[in-house]
């Protein structure tokens, strides 16, 4: 399960791997592109190489 901010519901929404639409391994990181329901895609770079964000609470 993923969480991602929705600027589209302007909210939190959950979302399952099979929203998942990309996944690459590369140099800085993974690369994950995730779909929401309303199709936004978000794009999250995470791994211990990618580069810190902030995950507003």
């Amino acid at each position: 399960m993923f969480v991602i901010d929705c600027p589209t519901h302007g909210s939190r929404v959950l979302l399952s791997e099979r929203r998942i639409r990309a996944l690459r391994n590369t140099d800085t990181g993974v690369l994950l592109a995730l779909e929401c329901y309303c199709g936004h895609v978000e794009k999250i770079s995470t791994g211990r190489r990618a580069p810190a964000r902030h995950v507003p609470e």
